[in-house]
């Protein structure tokens, strides 16, 4: 099993919108995936028509009295399940906080379905805190979508960083521009500075289009119902390049 994180401090950069599709295209490339959906505002929860809850006491799934694995539940399309989001998530970080090994807690929770699962994706929490510190112990890869502007690079620098001084283990970031337009001039500037020469930047990236805009209303992974948007293609590519990755 491995573990693929979404994440970034910032929001509006496409974080569930990664997630789900990301997710999506694996299990329709063969791979058994569970999505957890660890952000309390529960948007890929919501996108994928499961309602939100933890089973048992968020409490007790932290200290380990209650398997994580019991909150699992199927979603509509084939090899895609979910562990739907909370709002009670907002105090995870408060809860990890009072157990020992507070960085890598979490850890222990993944092998509750470690045999069930080719590939965990995690819809992270904009923030930086001791949630963001067990994603960092508990990936594999993690993945930073940016959009293609100075500050949203500047932010993933400084997850960077960030990673470096929390982790327990080596753990890879990576950046993945999103909402990309060529018709920009900056956007293009960016691309070819970071596409071909940084080596943390994925090479595939996801233009923006109105399709991408349409995944609330449609409560449904792009590929369900706009397989013919250049958005989808790109999401298909990238899903490609990551799950290369983590072989």
């Amino acid at each position: 099993m491995k573990v693929i994180s979404f994440y970034n401090i910032k929001g509006g950069v496409g974080k569930t919108t990664f997630a789900v599709n990301i997710a999506y295209e694996a299990a329709r490339a063969g791979q058994r995936t569970l999505l957890w959906d660890l952000d309390p505002q529960g948007s890929s929860s919501y996108i994928l028509r499961t309602k939100p809850h933890i089973k048992g006491e968020l409490s007790q799934v932290v200290s380990g009295k209650n398997s994580l694995g019991k909150s699992i539940k199927e979603t509509q399309w084939p090899l895609l399940d979910i562990i739907p989001s909370d709002f009670d998530l907002r105090h995870l970080s408060s809860l990890l906080e009072e157990e020992k090994r507070q960085s890598s807690r979490l850890s222990k929770s993944m092998k509750a379905f470690g045999h069930e699962y080719d590939l965990v994706i995690v819809d992270c929490p904009p923030e930086a805190s001791t949630v963001s510190e067990n994603v960092v112990n508990f990936s594999d890869l993690i993945i930073v979508p940016v959009i293609p502007n100075p500050l949203s690079i500047n932010t993933f620098e400084t997850l960077l960083r960030f990673a470096g001084e929390v982790a327990d283990k080596k753990t890879r970031l990576l950046a993945a521009f999103n909402l990309v337009d060529r018709r920009k001039q900056l956007h293009k500037q960016l691309l070819e500075k970071y596409l071909s020469k940084d080596p943390k930047f994925l090479k595939n990236y996801v233009p923006a289009s109105s399709a991408i805009e349409q995944m609330t209303s449609n409560r449904a992974p792009l590929a369900a119902y706009s397989s013919r948007s250049s958005s989808t293609s790109a999401f298909s590519e990238l899903t490609g390049e990551i799950l290369t990755l983590v072989r």
